[in-house]
């Protein structure tokens, strides 16, 4: 629900007479089966959105709540067919006492924006890519390090497919927000100190599914597996090493046509 309110907020923030100029404009949801929280071996079903915009070589809004690539709202420094350079800002959703039974007093991790800066190298189908997440808004102070590849295959005009893996690097107040437990906590939740410091924390993978089925009408599926490493898989916290994610959502794509509007129109005459 808080992801779906950020999104709005966005979508209001974008709603001028420059966004009728994008170059690329996609909407939807998508509904997903994914865990409880990061680690938890019980699952939520979710409905998150989808919003896809660019504008020209400069500004973008991406969203997709599934995907170490995911960029959020932000600008590109440099972009050409080969390189891609840029910062952005984006939302991640908080963990709550209540999200499940092992998470019991040991207290709320808000949510939040971050500030990210990101790398990518296309090379004909594959490319690589580079990502740094921090923490903007004090819920835990941390920051993400990733690195990954992908690739994508196009079988006929109107399917393809994209395979990404990624490896994450989290600092010391990331993995002590997320991981560690305190001593206060231990003594009212029944788990054991733990003391989660800085490392590498999951390994992704995840295989992306698009299908059109009319020229502005496609389906989008998601299976994506994580495998927990290091002081995140042996936290106390963590019901399951394995995490898996399932999902299929509906994304309409408007035609530039559409968009290809004066600013004069918006203008008093």
């Amino acid at each position: 629900m808080k992801k779906t309110l950020f999104t709005l907020m966005l979508a209001l923030f974008f709603i001028s007479p420059e966004i009728l100029r994008a170059d690329n404009f996609s909407v939807g949801g998508i509904a997903i089966s994914r865990p409880n929280y990061e680690g938890a071996d019980g699952r939520d079903l979710d409905l998150l959105p989808l919003v896809d915009i660019s504008i020209g070589k400069s500004f973008f809004l991406n969203l997709e709540g599934f995907s170490n690539s995911e960029r959020g709202l932000g600008a590109y420094f440099l972009k050409n067919r080969v390189l891609e350079l840029g910062g952005s800002f984006g939302y991640y959703e908080s963990r709550d006492e209540e999200d499940d039974d092992k998470l019991k007093n040991l207290g709320n991790v808000g949510d939040g924006i971050d500030g990210r800066i990101f790398a990518k190298i296309h090379l004909s189908n594959y490319s690589v890519f580079a990502q740094i997440r921090n923490d903007l808004s004090n819920s835990h102070d941390g920051a993400l390090y990733i690195l990954g590849a992908d690739y994508l295959h196009k079988p006929s005009s109107h399917t393809s497919w994209r395979f990404e893996s990624s490896l994450t690097f989290a600092d010391d107040n990331y993995m002590r927000s997320y991981f560690g437990i305190e001593e206060a906590q231990a003594n009212i939740s029944g788990l054991n100190r733990f003391k989660a410091g800085s490392g590498f924390k999951d390994l992704s993978l995840d295989w992306i599914y698009n299908v059109d089925i009319s020229r502005q009408w496609g389906l989008k599926g998601i299976v994506g597996y994580k495998f927990l490493v290091g002081d995140a898989a042996n936290s106390p916290v963590v019901a399951s090493r394995s995490q898996t994610t399932f999902g299929i959502g509906l994304v309409y794509k408007f035609s530039r046509q559409t968009f290809k509007i004066s600013r004069r129109t918006f203008l008093p005459r």
